[in-house]
């Protein structure tokens, strides 16, 4: 008894001494993890290779723009989820699984991979859902996004892959937020509900006309979306805000009427597939749907054989900016294929000198029936440039991060340039027979840009004052000017579709020669490692570059003086491609070096080298003839040496 009494003693002793170890280095481990600065979730989740499972590609992309540049993803579709099971569950990669339940949902067969009881989702919840799978060798994650529809996803996205983590034991999560959601009815098809989805920011559940019985109840207390086409079945229209037999075949119409408080009945009727898109582009906010009718009327035109386009006017003053507007506004016309043949009109008709008078649309409509005679066309399209509209914003955005001082913050104010050019084009079609005007349209497009012009820092308790927007009326990247005259040609493209009801046009294949297209960048950085210089320029692997490629490095000069502005090309070297990202890619500079460290804080711009033609593999001698062997191809001087 003695004996046991002494080893309890010592037992008591020695536990007594444990139990402070552990709970002083317990207090040690979390003073560590306070000490480790937060991170962002896809910082830490980059690091490891992952499979991403989602309904689309489209879901996949959104996915990967919120990752860091470096990461390693492969695409796993969700219809293909059933074939990859078993791969999945074993696999020493995370697992990535995006569902947007409006284009398909995870059955309960997968519940073994989700990190989450799918059984306790409701149709209205966003679940964000997390897990460590952790061994000797690596630790991996499953992660588990799902959403009603796009919106909810996409912001699922961004707040996980926002959220701050300082271990990856703070992966071990979940998350469920319901958000309001509305009911969406069609007859255009799934990919008309993805276009839908991705124009708006509402969060929804849809459904046929035949299988509306399983919203039944949300068509009783939530906002309604009928976005249809024809022909619309006799029950439904029953439950639409407006009668459908008051249009005519050619007409489509939008309309909101209320249901009570923020409850809504909306409908968007087009009369054929790319009007319902233009009334979806249109009314982007459901708000902004009227209250009254809005009917459009579509013209209707049948199989045109020849379409003749007039050379669009431009602007005197900005042509050396934008270039050869006619010529752009009629390929672009042309790859449309409005019509079996598109032409260019090449001179004007008696007494007219020039097209003037035609681009501005101040001619009768005998003159617009002799040039469709002279051509031989069905139709004839005419437009001008109208204007151009720029300004530029300097805003200043505020940002904060944690101070060593325990009651400050550090505060940075950025100084944000926002540059921006608007283009104004008219345009005018004709019936080529009579010279009628069968559409007539005024568009607008913009093209910006953003530029951080500043950064300051200020550790303090409370936010500093920021200075108001400053707005001035001038930019100076003229590039801008050329890049809203291109938008103002993709509007007129799609004005064109959705406004016009194109009946089907000839099939015939159609061979197209393409012009070899520039592939250009901007250079971003540019480093001197060991004495060799490098080059980063804002394209890469999306772009087509690979390694090895070649790039030219060019500078611009503007030449000004009271007659004009021409501007010049000077190039200051070339650079091998040596490393490619998705986004971006490095190049050694092998010649010009010094020249382009010196104009390193100068816009510099980089041209893809097109790639030579293979040599033809030589031939095979005879037996008994010797030939003497090519020459080896000169090397590549090493940096800095001057071109060969």
């Amino acid at each position: 008894m003695r004996w046991l009494s002494l080893w309890l003693a010592i037992g008591t002793v020695l536990l007594g001494s444990w139990f402070p170890l552990v709970a002083q280095r317990d207090v040690l481990r979390d003073i560590a993890r306070a000490l480790k600065e937060p991170r962002p979730t896809a910082e830490l989740l980059a690091r490891t290779p992952m499979v991403v499972v989602t309904n689309d590609q489209t879901l996949f992309n959104l996915f990967r723009s919120q990752l860091p540049p470096v990461h390693a993803a492969e695409f796993v579709s969700l219809t293909d989820l059933a074939t990859r099971m078993d791969e999945l569950l074993t696999t020493e990669r995370s697992v990535v699984v995006l569902v947007d339940r409006s284009r398909g949902d995870v059955t309960i067969e997968h519940r073994f991979l989700i990190p989450y009881d799918l059984t306790l989702i409701r149709r209205q919840d966003v679940v964000i859902a997390s897990e460590v799978l952790q061994d000797r060798k690596s630790v991996r994650y499953r992660v588990f996004l799902s959403a009603p529809s796009f919106a909810g996803l996409k912001q699922a996205i961004e707040r996980f892959c926002q959220r701050l983590v300082r271990e990856p034991r703070d992966l071990r999560f979940q998350e469920v937020r319901p958000v309001p959601v509305c009911v969406v009815i069609t007859n255009a098809g799934a990919e008309m509900v993805n276009a839908f989805a991705e124009q708006v920011n509402l969060n929804f559940v849809w459904a046929t006309p035949e299988t509306i019985s399983r919203v039944q109840d949300l068509l009783a207390t939530e906002t309604e979306i009928y976005l249809l086409l024809p022909p619309v079945p006799l029950s439904l229209r029953e439950r639409l805000p407006f009668n459908l037999n008051l249009l005519a075949p050619n007409q489509s119409v939008a309309i909101r009427k209320s249901k009570g408080g923020d409850y809504w009945q909306v409908l968007l009727y087009g009369a054929f597939p790319e009007a319902l898109r233009g009334l979806i582009r249109r009314y982007q906010d459901i708000n902004a749907v009227p209250t009254d009718p809005a009917v459009l009327t579509h013209p209707v035109i049948g199989k045109v054989q020849r379409l003749l386009v007039v050379p669009f006017g431009d602007i005197l003053y900005y042509r050396d900016r934008v270039g050869d507007f006619a010529a752009q506004v009629f390929r672009a016309v042309e790859n449309e294929r409005f019509a079996a043949e598109t032409v260019m009109a090449s001179k004007p008709p008696e007494p007219f000198y020039d097209w003037v008078p035609f681009q501005e649309g101040a001619v009768e409509r005998q003159h617009w029936v002799a040039v469709a005679k002279a051509h031989k066309a069905d139709l004839v399209l005419a437009g001008r440039l109208l204007s151009f509209d720029t300004q530029t914003v300097r805003r200043q955005e505020i940002s904060s991060r944690p101070s060593p001082a325990a009651d400050r913050q550090v505060w940075e104010i950025a100084t944000v340039r926002t540059e921006t050019a608007t283009a104004r084009l008219q345009v005018w079609l004709y019936e080529g027979e009579t010279g009628d005007t069968i559409w007539t349209k005024t568009l607008t497009a913009s093209a910006s840009k953003q530029t951080v012009e500043s950064v300051r820092r200020v550790e303090a308790a409370q936010p500093p004052p920021i200075q108001p927007d400053r707005v001035s009326l001038f930019i100076s990247d003229e590039r801008l000017y050329a890049s809203a005259a291109t938008a103002a040609v993709a509007e007129l493209l799609t004005a064109m579709r959705e406004e016009i009801h194109w009946l089907a046009q000839p099939t015939a294949p159609v061979v197209v020669a393409v012009t070899p297209t520039v592939i250009e960048g901007l250079v971003g950085g540019v480093d001197v490692e060991d004495g060799v210089v490098f080059v980063y320029v804002d394209i890469g692997q999306n772009q087509g570059i690979r390694l090895g490629d070649a790039f030219r490095i060019l500078r611009e000069i503007v030449v000004r003086t009271e007659r004009k502005t021409v501007r010049l090309e000077e190039e200051l070297g070339e650079a091998i491609v040596v490393a490619v990202y998705p986004e971006a890619c490095k190049a050694r500079v092998v010649y010009g070096a010094d020249a382009i460290a010196r104009w390193k804080e100068t816009p510099l711009r980089a041209r893809l080298v097109p790639a030579a033609r293979l040599p033809e593999p030589p031939k095979v001698p005879d037996q008994g003839t010797q030939e003497k062997p090519d020459k080896a191809p000169p090397a590549l001087p090493a940096p800095g040496e001057g071109k060969p």
